[in-house]
């Protein structure tokens, strides 16, 4: 089969796996966020940015949530509809990282793609809606250019280079744009061509300039100065605010995005100890190690740079695991023949085979637990149960006979394929269940009479607030009340009968006066958060 033919059918089949389940989901955490700002967009014309309360959200640019209002023409607003862009982003990235790979051997390609989708986080990140998986793709398609142009001699596909950073830019605002930016310059560093380099930064720099004045021109035009104020606190001055510690990237992400980001580390560390200071020696573009070389730059470069602002997310160095994967590949592959990686995949393998059924003995022991104690929470047991025995029998079953490269690829396929099942059948069922609203919210919406507002106590308009708005099943837009935990003034100034929500305990901190006044009438909870359902009583 042709490179091209098997690049299909990654796209094909990661989209697939990407959007599976999704059409019945029900919004929680920071998707509730994205479904209301295409709510919203269908009540306002088109901004710079999305709407949240009618206002504009400036951390990110509208041109994602336009494609995901495209996406929800359709069938209305579900977790597919808001999922469809950003998923195939996400299918185009695993096909990017299978041809990068394949340009060693097709094997290679084929075990990067699988480490790749092996990367919980990644995962994650493609079965929500995420701006930031068109900064990966665009990182991802820069690097694949450049490697290219290198290998065939084609320096005229490089023109394309400023498209990609006016896509970064115009998905996830500058951020978006200085990571593939970043990649370029640390690509052509790591190939010591440095005068390119250097032209590459002053390319990024200008695109990078321009954007930023037609943006602040639009932007101004909206909104005026205060939305030109907004934007440069929200997209400049916050990231830079003092947050996670430096390393977080280098503990937590250990974790979130295992086994591809942990075994990439593991993958340069045994290089650097064999080969030193000659990790980054000049060498053809097509060999094993000039691959590596540029690899490790584009990865370090995001995550290295993305240390340095204080507000950090998993999901912001999502763009360097591409590059983390595609070193794994070394390891499973193992084209220097190492006897280190040769061990190691040995026991990765011993590992990978009893997957299967510790994520079987995991479910039943689970159920069972869960039944002794008598907690009513709905643990998916059947057709996981029956997914994860086919996968451990098709483990032992599996081509015996085979070369030992096509086990080690039967034995990586099926390992990704249960994360899969574990994703979609296990951990988003239970997290739904979790983070759940829609049961309080109906009861709120049963005792709320039509046209009364809501008010919020001590709760933040972008947290369990937005848990509330997104399950209305009303057409009419509604905005709630907030009100300031201590300000009692205008708590009384609400009219009687008006339904307030308390997170459950922050209503002692009301003075006793005022608390006479509330009226207890439910109790629930938005997301994970136990709430209390107060009614405003008249004096």
């Amino acid at each position: 089969m042709s490179r091209r033919a098997i690049a299909f059918y990654i796209f094909l089949g990661s989209a697939a796996l990407f959007l599976a389940g999704l059409q019945n989901l029900e919004f929680v955490k920071i998707n509730c966020r994205f479904a209301l700002f295409v709510r919203e967009m269908g009540l306002a014309p088109l901004g710079p940015f999305p709407l949240l309360y009618g206002e504009p959200y400036c951390d990110y640019p509208s041109v994602h949530t336009y494609l995901m209002y495209l996406a929800s023409l359709p069938g209305g607003i579900t977790m597919l509809s808001l999922t469809l862009p950003s998923a195939l982003a996400a299918a185009g990235v695993m096909t990017l990282t299978y041809l990068i790979g394949a340009r060693i051997s097709g094997r290679f390609g084929l075990f990067a793609a699988l480490m790749l989708a092996a990367s919980y986080e990644f995962l994650s990140i493609a079965r929500a809606p995420s701006p930031d998986m068109f900064v990966a793709f665009s990182a991802g398609c820069a690097f694949y250019l450049m490697y290219t142009a290198e290998l065939e001699n084609k320096a005229l596909r490089l023109l394309l280079l400023p498209l990609l950073f006016t896509l970064g830019f115009i998905m996830r605002g500058p951020i978006g744009a200085i990571i593939p930016i970043g990649t370029v310059c640390a690509y052509y560093l790591a190939a010591r061509r440095w005068k390119t380099a250097v032209a590459g930064g002053i390319l990024g720099a200008l695109v990078l300039t321009c954007g930023l004045m037609l943006a602040v021109i639009i932007i101004y035009r909206y909104g005026g100065r205060e939305l030109v104020k907004a934007f440069r606190d929200t997209q400049i001055n916050s990231r830079m605010s003092s947050g996670k510690p430096f390393w977080f990237y280098f503990t937590n992400a250990m974790g979130a995005y295992a086994l591809t980001y942990p075994l990439s580390f593991f993958v340069m560390g045994v290089y650097w100890w064999k080969e030193r200071q000659h990790y980054f020696a000049k060498t053809s573009a097509s060999s094993h190690a000039a691959l590596r070389q540029r690899l490790t730059a584009w990865m370090l470069v995001i995550v290295l740079g993305m240390s340095v602002p204080g507000t950090k997310h998993l999901r912001y160095i999502v763009a360097a695991i591409p590059a983390a994967a595609l070193l794994s590949a070394f390891l499973l592959d193992n084209p220097d023949k190492l006897g280190i990686f040769r061990k190691v995949r040995n026991i990765l393998l011993k590992i990978c085979h009893i997957v299967p059924f510790a994520a079987l003995a995991a479910v039943l022991g689970g159920a069972a637990a869960l039944k002794v104690l008598k907690l009513d929470i709905p643990v998916p047991l059947f057709l996981p149960g029956i997914m994860f025995m086919v996968l451990g029998l098709a483990m032992i079953t599996g081509p015996r006979k085979a070369k030992d490269p096509d086990k080690v690829m039967f034995v990586v396929a099926l390992t990704v394929m249960t994360f899969f099942v574990i994703k979609i059948m296990v951990i988003e069922p239970l997290e739904t269940y979790a983070e759940s609203s829609q049961a309080f919210v109906r009861r709120i919406e049963k005792l709320r009479p039509a046209g009364d507002r809501l008010g919020f106590c001590g709760i933040d308009r972008d947290g369990e607030a937005l848990k509330y708005l997104v399950n209305l099943q009303r057409s009419e837009y509604h905005l709630p009340v907030f009100v300031k935990l201590n300000d009692h003034e205008q708590l009384l100034r609400l009219p009687p009968g008006t339904l307030i929500v308390f997170k459950a305990g922050k209503e002692k901190c009301v003075r006793p006066e005022v608390r006479k006044r509330l009226k207890e009438v439910g109790r629930g909870k938005l997301g994970h958060r136990k709430c209390i359902l107060y009614q405003l009583v008249s004096p």
